[in-house]
């Protein structure tokens, strides 16, 4: 099996797409191409190609996981989510056929190599520090206290829900800023602007459905009908 061309892809510059015997067969980026060795006229074997194929997942994978967590700071089980869907159980491919008719064909995948890849590309992430519980969950505290300003039993179920461990969690809520006394005022002062919660029996199951406790609002409310 001979690399008989290597050419630039025009929509992705960064990427060169490698034909063995006049067929594309994978594609590598800029620095994988540097390092490969590969060169017009290179005879593999079928072992070689095979590592360079899945190189070529590998790479795209890493680059698709980069984009994902370049978006917002991910936490590492919506890390794995997203690249198990969009890699294990990929979207199947949709394409007119010669009579114009709508063709929608499933794409087949190794799910053993593709498992493998998988874990190449986290292990990876955490090795460039992409992938930090600890940073993620300070982040969320903090990016949640500024725009939202929630309870901390709220900021909890939402970090459990993205797979954070529980000991982080308590960790970076003990450590955090978050002041549930004056966010409790606060979330109080914008409701009562809005007619439907000028009744308190209507606001207070409201807030504690935020995370606040039953007795902090109670107080909370007691307080500000005592002002009021």
């Amino acid at each position: 099996m001979k690399v008989t061309k290597i050419s630039q892809q025009v929509k992705r510059p960064d990427r060169y797409s490698v034909y063995i015997d006049e067929h594309y067969l994978f594609s590598l980026n800029e620095y994988q191409l540097a390092g490969s060795g590969l060169r017009l006229g290179k005879e593999l074997t079928a072992d070689e190609l095979d590592t360079f194929q899945q190189d070529s997942q590998f790479g795209k994978a890493y680059e698709r996981s980069l984009n994902y967590v370049m978006i917002r700071p991910r936490s590492e089980r919506e890390i794995r989510e997203y690249l198990t869907r969009t890699f294990l159980y990929p979207k199947p491919k949709v394409f007119p056929s010669k009579t114009g008719e709508r063709v929608v064909k499933k794409q087949s995948v190794d799910k053993t190599s593709v498992q493998a890849m998988i874990e190449r590309v986290m292990s990876r992430l955490k090795e460039k520090n992409y992938i930090n519980d600890e940073i993620f969950a300070k982040a969320w505290i903090e990016s949640r206290e500024f725009s939202k300003k929630t309870s901390k039993r709220r900021l909890q179920q939402e970090l459990q829900q993205k797979g954070v461990a529980p000991e982080i969690i308590a960790t970076m809520l003990q450590n955090s800023e978050v002041n549930e006394q004056a966010n409790l005022r606060g979330l109080i002062t914008k409701k009562r602007r809005l007619s439907r919660y000028q009744d308190d029996a209507k606001l207070l199951p409201y807030l504690v459905r935020q995370g606040y406790s039953y007795s902090d609002v109670k107080d909370a409310l007691g307080k500000d009908n005592d002002e009021a």
